[in-house]
């Protein structure tokens, strides 16, 4: 990463790749090299991962954010995000990775990483998080589908630990009952705020002694458990994780049952981050295309120029002359790219990695934006 500049007297700030200090409160994500200082062997394919930050103030984290971790593969740059899976915002660094078939990075955390480890972790980001109030009383519903349980695990404990008075109903969706990740902690919780918060497994491949929390979810079985009251019928907040269909069945019922949409939360799971290895990072192009514009990139405090191909995403086009820009899915999901549009216009096939209001407000998700404009003003910072 390229230090920030400070000018000399006399000097304009500029530095060779063309950057000149601005804001120096830049809020961006950045890497660390963190410490692995524990792996727990959590189901027999996923693993919980703990960090050593030293107190590192940047590693506070929200309830519901995640991390971006980087590593090379046979010079190959690789990327996953994986959400904190603790109370926050004091609760341990740690994540749960799940082995995917297929995934590298999932294969490599599961049977090769170790204390001791070294890793590049990005400083948290995600807005799958909402205010707590120490004073609220109010009830929420919570659903996750198998990895799904680790943003909200964290929410729900989170939820449990700042608003003393708050009531919390958590479905957790798996396949078996061996497949479900953090069984332990989810146990733990339920024991510690005994009358407080309400757990329910739903298994989809293997019976219950509870019909309603058999086979696999549809919009009449959710309306069924929020009339058995397993889920509240008319909660104050909904957070739900996990495939789009699952997601788009819980806002159905909870907006027909007239929950504000701005208070049902939700976060998809992300299959841009399965399987091989991209062959290249966006930094990484040999080649620039030729010049459809220029644009110019606000990030950790410094304004760098850039040239956008016509094809060009914000991201592609800004990351050839700042490496250093923050990325993870590529895929318009995590929202680690998000940045403000100060002026010019993008197109935006995915926007699923902003929370309603933020694309009205100018922020796009720089994987996805392409300009349709000759020049734009992006911040990272914002």
């Amino acid at each position: 990463m390229t230090a920030p500049c400070v000018a000399a007297e006399g000097h304009t700030g500029a530095v060779e790749d063309g950057s000149v200090p601005t804001n120096p409160g830049a809020t961006a994500p950045t890497f660390v090299s963190l410490r692995v200082s524990q792996v727990r062997r959590d189901t027999d394919d996923s693993v919980v991962v703990r960090f050593d930050t030293g107190a590192d103030p940047r590693f506070r984290f929200s309830h519901g954010q995640h991390l971006t971790l980087r590593r090379d593969f046979d010079g190959v740059e690789a990327r996953r995000s994986y959400s904190i899976c603790a109370p926050a915002p004091k609760g341990p660094l740690q994540v749960a990775i799940k082995r995917v078939q297929g995934g590298v990075f999932s294969t490599w955390a599961n049977t090769e990483l170790a204390v001791g480890e070294e890793l590049d972790v990005m400083t948290p980001t995600g807005r799958f998080t909402h205010e707590l109030d120490s004073q609220a009383a109010r009830c929420y519903a919570l659903v996750a589908a198998g990895s799904g349980i680790t943003p909200v695990l964290s929410i729900a404990a989170t939820i449990l630990h700042a608003e003393s008075r708050s009531q919390v109903s958590l479905l957790v969706i798996n396949r078996t009952s061996a497949s479900i990740m953090l069984l332990s902690d989810i146990e733990a919780l339920r024991n510690r705020f005994l009358g407080r918060v309400q757990i329910s497994h739903l298994l989809t491949r293997e019976h219950s002694e509870v019909p309603l929390l058999s086979a696999r979810p549809d919009r009449h079985r959710f309306e069924s458990l929020c009339k058995a009251g397993l889920l509240p019928a008319q909660p104050d907040e909904v957070f739900v994780c996990g495939p789009v269909e699952l997601v788009r069945i819980v806002r159905r019922v909870y907006e027909t049952a007239g929950i504000n949409p701005a208070h049902v939360h939700d976060e998809l799971f992300t299959t841009a981050q399965t399987g091989r290895v991209r062959s290249e990072a966006p930094h990484r192009k040999v080649q620039a295309p030729a010049a459809a514009g220029t644009g110019i990139a606000i990030l950790h405090g410094r304004e760098t120029t850039f040239d956008f191909g016509e094809d060009d995403t914000v991201l592609e086009a800004t990351s050839r002359t700042r490496p250093d820009v923050p990325f993870s899915c590529r895929a318009g999901v995590c929202s680690t790219c998000r940045a403000r549009l100060v002026s010019g216009s993008v197109t935006m096939a995915v926007t699923h990695g902003l929370v309603p209001g933020e694309k009205e407000a100018g922020y796009i998700l720089s994987c996805q934006a392409i300009p349709t404009t000759p020049h734009v003003r992006v911040d990272f910072d914002a």
